[in-house]
């Protein structure tokens, strides 16, 4: 391998990659970057095998060759970089970079064993930036964050004739919204771990696609994404999704019109005083006041106010603060709809400007 490439464009692929390079890997070479030179380009690759990214950058190649380095000191080195031109030639075994006074020396491997990324080829279909926007704003956060448990670790795509639903649970919370964007003759359930689709929408953001493209490869599980000349594999996840229809009430006995500032203010006030009572808090409803308390046996007790309408029977409901507080810093709509119907039964909030969307809580049982 004897090439010379531009240090933005190396160092811009290479943060694309960073993402996807593990820090405890399965496979040892899995920390290493995949380097591919050939014609009048460079191919760079990672992945932990369930995301991989593969990103194409101008070079002149004098000598082309496919190896692997280590990731974290090929980054690091090139992030020291400024701007301009780098000279890589492998040399005996290693791989010298010569840029302006200085050169470098980093050792590499074959890449007989790095993993293949596969072929997927086929109909391509589309999503809209500002669909993917949606879902890392309002439902990936519900998300479990384990990737112990992959399908509570993803994100449900039901694609129907008449639109999309996208869905998130952690068991303990679901977020689901609907959306009118539907892509013609294909009618499929697919589970897409959230991870990758939150690198998907970090990478679309810093460009101006409107549309991000995609294409499935069944017999392969996988899905391949193609942004601005970057290449993102995503391995499906195999399984039965939860049965979330079950969990959401056809209808809610009671609900209230409560401001965003308000609440969010009380919520996080409350949650100071319950990080040593697993972040348990409590609303209790009565005539015109929502009152959110919370009471530690080492830190004290908070008590707040917010005014409602409401003249029926006093209601109580508590909740895990952090799954209030992560659904609130969604967004800063003026006003929110907060639904229930008894204290252990699931309860639910909604957003005006977004009448598709819907965030499930499940409550927690408290002893006084």
């Amino acid at each position: 391998m004897k090439i010379t490439v531009l240090q933005e464009n190396l160092k811009n692929a290479l943060g694309s990659l960073q993402k996807v390079i593990p820090n405890r890997p399965q496979l040892p070479i899995l920390s290493s970057v995949y380097l591919k030179a050939e014609k009048d380009s460079l191919v760079l690759a990672a992945t932990d095998l369930y995301l991989g990214i593969k990103n194409t950058i101008p070079a002149k190649v004098t000598k082309g060759d496919t190896l692997v380095v280590p990731g974290d000191i090929l980054k690091n080195l090139i992030f020291s970089f400024s701007a301009g031109e780098i000279e890589i030639e492998k040399k005996d075994n290693s791989l010298i970079l010569k840029y302006g006074n200085s050169i470098s020396s980093i050792p590499y491997q074959s890449a007989e064993d790095y993993p293949l990324f596969p072929e997927i080829s086929g109909e391509s279909y589309s999503l809209s930036t500002k669909l993917l926007e949606k879902i890392e704003k309002y439902i990936s956060f519900a998300a479990a964050i384990d990737q112990t448990r992959p399908i509570l670790a993803s994100l449900l795509f039901s694609f129907k004739k008449q639109g999309l639903e996208i869905v998130g649970t952690d068991g303990f919370r679901l977020a689901t919204l609907n959306t009118t964007e539907s892509i013609k003759d294909f009618e499929e359930d697919l589970l897409i771990p959230v991870k990758a689709l939150s690198e998907v929408f970090r990478m679309v953001s810093q460009t101006e696609e409107k549309q991000v493209e995609f294409k499935i490869a069944r017999e392969l599980k996988q899905v391949l994404f193609s942004i601005n000349g970057a290449q993102i594999y995503v391995r499906l996840i195999e399984g039965e999704y939860p049965p979330y229809k079950k969990i959401i009430p056809p209808d809610f006995e009671h609900k209230f019109a409560l401001d965003w500032d308000e609440l969010n203010t009380q919520v996080k006030r409350a949650f100071i005083f319950s990080r040593d009572i697993s972040n348990i808090i409590r609303f209790e409803i009565s005539k015109g006041r929502l009152e959110i308390k919370a009471s530690s046996p080492a830190h004290g007790e908070y008590q707040g106010e917010i005014s409602i309408s409401h003249q029926g029977n006093p209601l109580e409901i508590a909740f895990n603060a952090v799954y209030l507080l992560d659904f609130l810093a969604t967004q800063r709509a003026s006003e929110l709809i907060f639904m229930m119907n008894e204290s252990l039964k699931p309860a639910a909030f909604k957003i005006q400007e977004e009448k598709d969307y819907l965030y499930i809580v499940m409550p927690f049982r408290t002893t006084d």
